[in-house]
């Protein structure tokens, strides 16, 4: 009686040590999983069609969806020769205006503002200013803008006055005409969307010095009580560079711990990586989009880099995610016709990995 009694006994003892040590393993599992999941989201939480919705069901957020877009050079070069230019094709295209963002409209449609770098004047000008690379495109051009759904345009840029004032001025002008709104070198835009008041300021990033710094600290200081959401835009890095520089990493920094809530950046012609600081967002580069500067560049990847805010009951940015669409400049493989589309398959997915490694900034050295 007695064996039989400690033989059950130490059944129940092992029985009751298995069930500790699977418990165990079991929550050690599934902490280790969150971990996984939580480090692969810190880079890009949200890919094209997945869902935002879900923190609308814990609070009462209103939801702002923000697209931006990197270089768009409406003309080109006159020294070019004319054949295969942006001239050309609109010409081809029977002056259609709505043909070069045709294929993205409807995503920029969906969204509540949609912002892009002007990568060069809209003037009559013929005063061109001597450099290796000069672009200007008629002053009619600004309808391309507002048939395509581009809501505003930074014109802080190396470009700019290709022209010289007259032809910045005379941009401006053409942009107020189609109510294409605009922002940097003095100007800043604010908009209001559901009753959320959106801000944005354009910025060269060339230098990281204090002077320009203090700039954009008071830039920022003075418009950060006016709104609910602050853009800051940088055309800064090196052309052709995969992946940014220091002054890059300094500036956008800066920009964030001064109260941006987003900072996207332009000029490298090439896609940069993508940055989690302080649970706000950098696009370092959205490389070339509509791009008239380039009649068949060798890298034609692109994206629209959607940022959605949630705005909680008192105005401020609770959460904000991002979503990557990948996107060709050009419907065709073969040469640059302008007219950037969506990617789908292979081709997308291609791109979202790039973008994916560019971003892995633990095991990126900067120059």
């Amino acid at each position: 009686m007695g064996k039989r009694i400690f033989i059950k006994a130490l059944l129940f003892f092992f029985a009751v040590v298995f069930v500790m040590v699977f418990f165990e393993n079991s929550v050690d599992n599934s902490a280790m999983r969150k971990v996984t999941v939580e480090k692969e989201e810190s880079l890009l939480p949200v890919k094209e069609g997945q869902d935002t919705k879900d923190a609308e069901k814990v609070l009462d957020y209103t939801e702002i969806v923000v697209n931006a877009v990197g270089d768009c050079t409406l003309g080109s070069d006159e020294k070019y020769s004319k054949y295969g230019t942006f001239d050309e094709e609109l010409k081809k295209q029977n002056y259609d205006y709505s043909y070069f963002f045709r294929n993205v409209k409807d995503t920029f449609k969906k969204g509540d503002l949609t912002i892009a770098n002007l990568e060069g004047p809209l003037t009559t000008s013929t005063k061109r200013a001597e450099k290796e690379y000069a672009f200007k495109g008629h002053p009619s051009y600004a309808k391309i803008l507002k048939e395509g759904g581009v809501d505003a345009v930074n014109l802080a840029n190396n470009h700019s006055f290709d022209y010289g004032k007259e032809g910045f001025y005379e941009t401006v002008n053409a942009l107020k005409k189609e109510g294409i709104g605009y922002f940097g070198y003095g100007y800043r835009y604010i908009t209001e969307v559901k009753g959320v008041k959106i801000g944005v300021l354009g910025y060269t990033g060339y230098d990281d010095t204090e002077w320009t710094k203090q700039e954009i600290k008071k830039d920022i200081e003075k418009l950060r009580p006016e709104v609910n959401i602050l853009i800051v835009s940088f055309h800064w890095g090196e052309e052709s560079k995969y992946y940014p520089n220091k002054i890059q990493r300094n500036l956008g920094h800066f920009a964030i711990d001064e109260g941006a809530d987003l900072v996207i950046g332009h000029h490298p012609h090439v896609l940069q990586g993508i940055e989690k600081y302080k649970a706000r967002y950098i696009a370092y580069s959205l490389g070339n989009f509509v791009f008239g500067g380039n009649r068949n560049p060798k890298d034609k990847d692109s994206m629209i880099f959607q940022q959605i805010f949630f705005v909680d009951k008192e105005g401020k940015v609770a959460e904000t995610k991002a979503n990557i669409i990948p996107v060709s400049i050009s419907s065709q493989k073969d040469r640059n016709d302008y007219s950037p589309r969506l990617l789908e398959g292979e081709e997308r997915e291609k791109v979202l990995e790039k973008i994916e490694k560019l971003s892995q900034w633990d095991k990126i050295t900067l120059e």
